[in-house]
């Protein structure tokens, strides 16, 4: 079966309950913020805390109250990226507790998560950018392939051999 967004959330809020840093009030307050999806033709955001219009995300009160919505990649959804879609919906449910920035406090609570998936980020990315691409940039000295929406204009090149890239409609 499928996960949906609500059991995605159900499993992170579970997990996080069970954690002395995370109060129950903290808990019940990210519990009642809605989720939501990106574009599925998104390729750089995995997920996103969408703040209500006019919050300043640098005051000391930022939190939950101030959050309109979290948006998930719809490929998260998938059996494939289940843990990593898990592990991007509790990084914004941490920017929903006030902390904006991804300062050292940011990170230590991301580095507490229960699954440390390296390299997940960039696979997916590369994955939603051959999905979403109708070119390729291909170097035709060392053959590596850059995924692109638009044809280039011959004026790109190869970052390790300074070659012109060719373009390949896919």
């Amino acid at each position: 079966m499928q996960p949906t967004l609500e059991s995605m959330k159900s499993e992170v809020l579970h997990w996080m309950s069970s954690k002395p840093f995370f109060t129950n009030k903290e808990i019940q307050s990210l519990d009642a913020i809605n989720l939501g999806f990106l574009r599925k033709n998104s390729t750089q955001k995995h997920g996103v805390c969408r703040f209500h219009k006019g919050t300043d995300v640098h005051s000391e009160t930022l939190g939950p109250k101030d959050v309109k919505c979290i948006d998930l990649h719809p490929h998260l959804l998938t059996a494939d990226w289940h843990d990593y879609g898990k592990t991007v919906l509790y990084h914004e449910f941490i920017h929903a507790l006030g902390n904006f920035a991804h300062d050292a406090n940011f990170r230590r609570l991301e580095g507490c998560w229960e699954m440390q998936i390296t390299d997940a980020g960039r696979t997916f990315t590369e994955l939603m950018r051959r999905e979403n691409a109708t070119w390729l940039w291909v170097c035709p000295s060392c053959e590596k392939e850059h995924p692109r929406r638009k044809k280039g204009a011959g004026n790109y090149r190869c970052r390790s051999c300074n070659v012109t890239l060719k373009d390949i409609e896919i």
